[in-house]
């Protein structure tokens, strides 16, 4: 594989990656109606050809590779070789044999002819060092009028399954240094008008982003989702100096606020996100 964002890749490929495949099942509850959402967006027909950018665990392009059918197929590509790995093994369990998985680094990846018919993604689209050189490379990817679709989080101030665990952990330390707006991680397309700008400038036409928000289910219990936001990224940045008895305490405070957003079905926070629509006509 050739690749030239060397930071995202070690991440999602080394502690990240595993992460997401242990927690897997979870994710996918989680993450479900977002890949709805770019499914009705990208609306894939029968024997078309899609590629699924940042794909991890394979559930979106499943999905897609169902419905484009045998004469179709579906090429996955991301950093992550632990989660292909999963994304191979859930293909061949359940028999599909359209859907294809590499370990690829979107910017400078070889797309060959360009004849895709549509690119989609659900939330691995913020994570290119360059994304104007990704979104180029995207674009040449696919054949005149084909379509583009993915999602992506708006401003994590609007995010409650971020923000309601970290107002509990603030009472215990101090706010951590944020990235620099536009940088690489999940809230890098945040901005609508930066990211309108970056596909416009790649040669993609029609851009649309049409905001919505989803109650977004995390876990059966405030305890269970207390545990599993405790090995998070979110988790490793705010706690990164904190000694154990103030970690526990904070972790503690995060599961009583969990208590409020908790019913018969689980617990349940607002997520807030951009669906992304463009085409190449």
């Amino acid at each position: 594989m050739t690749a030239v964002n060397e930071e995202q890749r070690r991440r999602w490929d080394e502690e990240e990656g595993h992460h997401w495949v242990e927690e897997a099942e979870r994710f996918d509850r989680m993450l479900a109606p977002y890949g709805d959402r770019v499914i009705a967006g990208l609306a894939p027909e029968p024997g078309e050809r899609i590629v699924d950018i940042g794909c991890g665990n394979g559930a979106l392009s499943l999905d897609v590779a169902a419905r484009v059918g045998p004469q179709g197929s579906v090429l996955g590509l991301d950093l992550s070789g632990p989660m292909l790995s999963l994304a191979r093994s859930r293909a061949a369990e359940r028999g599909l044999g359209n859907v294809t998985f590499e370990q690829a680094d979107v910017q400078v990846h070889d797309f060959g002819d360009g004849g895709f018919d549509g690119v989609m993604s659900r939330f691995g689209v913020m994570f290119f060092e360059d994304p104007a050189a990704a979104f180029s490379n995207l674009r040449s990817a696919v054949r005149p009028g084909g379509r583009l679709a993915f999602v992506c989080w708006q401003s994590v101030l609007q995010n409650d399954w971020l923000m309601v665990p970290a107002s509990a952990l603030l009472e215990f330390v101090p706010m951590p240094e944020m990235p620099a707006p536009g940088a690489p991680g999940p809230f890098a397309l945040e901005d609508p008008d930066r990211t309108r700008s970056i596909l416009e400038d790649a040669g993609w036409n029609g851009v649309e982003l049409d905001g919505f928000e989803i109650q977004q289910w995390l876990g059966a219990d405030p305890k269970a989702v207390a545990e599993f936001l405790r090995h998070t990224e979110m988790a490793k940045l705010f706690l990164a100096d904190a000694d154990e008895e103030t970690a526990n305490s904070a972790w503690k405070a995060v599961e009583a606020k969990l208590v409020e957003h908790t019913n018969d079905e689980g617990v349940h926070l607002t997520g807030r996100a951009w669906l992304v629509t463009a085409n190449t006509a």
